[in-house]
């Protein structure tokens, strides 16, 4: 019969151990078993592997062959280097410092992968720590980018404010020179669309009226009268009475 040393697997899903057994080859897996050995735990850290040393060695002795995971448990806790020296004739008493150094190693082999994975934390977090300062320089940048776009527009803003009410007042001024020069164009026109009229303003004013006639010498007025041809007869009023009696007085005079 063909006697193995392997695992037999036990415990629920994600938090399975193993026992270390000795069983025929022939059985399944997790079937009958001759002898448990120990245990091996892998969710702890380090892993817990527990082995009757004696018995492993006793059961070596007798042929019996581990498989590959459990040699390798084997060798991890110094029982395959104390089966050799055992086979060369060492007592087990004189072999028991193997298996403490080899389990000293394999503590300080955890450590030291805690210690690593604690640094990797660190480190991962450090590394996390300064995308997200960079980031945040980043954000910092944009919105000061977004304010510094914003006052330069506001600036823009009151400068396009200030040109336009100084063209404003520049263009009033303009404006109210066009008006006046328009008004006194406009009188021009008037003026020159009627010259007729202003003649007869300008001789209405030069000819005096019939009662305000000025005094002539009587001489003056007899020689004009003579040449002159007779004036033709006005509607009848008091002023141009009077000046019709006098102006007959001096023609007689004059005839006489």
């Amino acid at each position: 019969m063909a006697v193995k040393i392997r695992l037999q697997r036990k415990g629920a899903k994600h938090t399975a151990f193993y026992r270390l057994v000795v069983a025929d080859s022939r059985s399944p897996r997790d079937g009958r078993f001759i002898e448990q050995l120990g245990y091996y735990d892998p969710l702890k850290d380090p892993p817990d592997i527990q082995v009757e040393t004696d018995k492993a060695i006793a059961w070596l002795g007798k042929g019996a062959q581990p498989t590959d995971t459990v040699r390798s448990l084997f060798a991890s806790v110094g029982i395959m280097q104390m089966w050799h020296e055992h086979k060369q004739g060492k007592s087990l008493d004189e072999l028991r410092h193997i298996e403490d150094e080899a389990r000293q190693k394999l503590a300080m082999k955890a450590a030291m992968g805690t210690r690593k994975k604690e640094e990797a934390k660190v480190a991962a977090k450090s590394a996390a720590a300064k995308e997200a300062e960079k980031e945040a320089a980043k954000e910092a940048e944009k919105e000061a980018a977004k304010e510094a776009e914003k006052e330069a527009a506001k600036e823009a803003e009151k400068e396009a404010a200030k040109e336009a009410e100084k063209e404003a007042a520049a263009v009033e001024p303009v404006e109210e020179v066009s008006s006046e020069s328009g008004g006194a164009k406009g009188v021009v026109e008037d003026v020159q669309e009627k010259p007729d009229g202003g003649e007869e303003t300008a001789e209405k004013q030069e000819k005096p009226e019939a009662g305000d006639a000025p005094d002539k010498p009587e001489g003056d007025t007899a020689e004009a009268s003579a040449d002159d041809p007779p004036a033709e007869p006005e509607p009848a009023g008091e002023g141009q009475a009077d000046a019709q009696g006098s102006v007959d007085g001096d023609d007689t005079k004059a005839e006489g």
